[in-house]
């Protein structure tokens, strides 16, 4: 790594891979992550959820805006223009018009640098939603991503605790979304499905499943850090609760790695996501404000890649992207 990344090796434990129908399109995604400098990376899907979107008219969502317009001017007014309700309309539709089906991932299940979380289809009935994901592992899913809020459905939910079950069974590891998400999502009525707090009677029943709390619950453009107190709460109670930081403003990053128990903590961009920066520009804020808050050693290469390596299996082995011949 060039100084300006100060460890060994990095894995991005939170990426979103674009819609792609090509190998070539595969290909140069994937490129562009190692050009980056990013020795391994979590590719997370986004399940489809078209149909619970209709379900939500802009007249509900200017209704809901406006009842808490005096909260957002306060907390985020310098972004109020990107908040209107409209535009937060607008970027629901395109976010439910570029999921990823990985429909291609096969091609990636033997470069073990970069794994695939199966996207869960929270809008499934449980027997379904159970035989897909067991279908997902055998066909070389690495875990599953669970994004409640799309679908409006608290994380206590039983789609919820299906995925959780089969994930303990199977032995892999669940990436839930945590805090608000891009969108409509950013306000309260529909940013609450995304509260971690409500898996706490799940993982007193799954004790065993390793879940990842994406974003450290803080995911918002309004109040970054919405429910961080929440997953902090989830990890300090049970030893299999990890925590990414992709999305969150570099600042807060150093917060998350002194107050979440050592070790449990994930560097993660949420890349092509990540607002205002490349995915290099991103990375190296992260770690140059880690280096200013005083970080340095084992801490900060643990956080860069050994945590995603124990727990997520994505080896950050550079080379090994040119000898399979992406």
């Amino acid at each position: 790594m060039r100084a300006d990344v100060p460890v060994e090796c990095v894995v991005d434990a939170h990426v979103h891979m674009p819609l792609l129908r090509e190998r070539g399109e595969v290909n140069s995604y994937i490129r562009g992550l190692v050009e980056s400098g990013v020795g391994g990376a979590v590719l997370l899907g986004i399940p489809p959820f078209k149909e619970i979107l209709a379900s939500i008219s802009l007249e509900e969502v200017k209704s809901e805006h406006e009842r808490v317009r005096g909260l957002i001017e306060k907390l985020a007014s310098d972004i109020m223009d990107q908040l209107e309700p409209e535009s937060l309309y607008l970027s629901a539709v395109k976010l439910s018009e570029s999921f990823c089906s990985f429909a291609r991932h096969s091609e990636l299940a033997g470069v073990v640098n970069f794994p695939v979380m199966y996207p869960a289809n929270l809008s499934l009935g449980p027997d379904e939603l159970a035989r897909q994901l067991e279908e997902a592992v055998s066909l070389g899913f690495r875990g599953f991503k669970v994004i409640s809020t799309l679908f409006l459905k608290y994380l206590s939910s039983e789609q919820v605790e299906v995925v959780i079950d089969v994930a303990e069974r199977k032995g892999v590891p669940v990436v839930v979304h945590g805090g608000c998400d891009p969108g409509i999502w950013e306000l309260p009525k529909y940013c609450k499905y995304g509260d971690p707090s409500r898996l706490e009677p799940l993982l007193s029943r799954h004790r065993d499943a390793t879940v990842i709390v994406a974003h450290a619950g803080g995911y918002s453009a309004i109040a970054p850090g919405v429910f961080f107190e929440e997953a902090l709460s989830l990890a300090r109670r049970f030893d299999s609760v990890y925590v990414d930081t992709s999305a969150l403003p570099p600042q807060l990053v150093p917060v998350v790695l002194r107050d979440f128990p050592a070790g449990r903590v994930l560097y993660g961009s949420d890349y092509p996501a990540v607002a205002n920066s490349s995915l290099r520009e991103y990375m190296e804020e992260v770690f140059m404000t880690l280096l200013a808050s005083g970080w340095r050693g084992k801490e900060l290469e643990g956080y860069a890649h050994g945590v995603a390596e124990e727990v997520l299996k994505a080896s950050c082995v550079t080379p090994l992207y040119d000898r399979v011949g992406l």
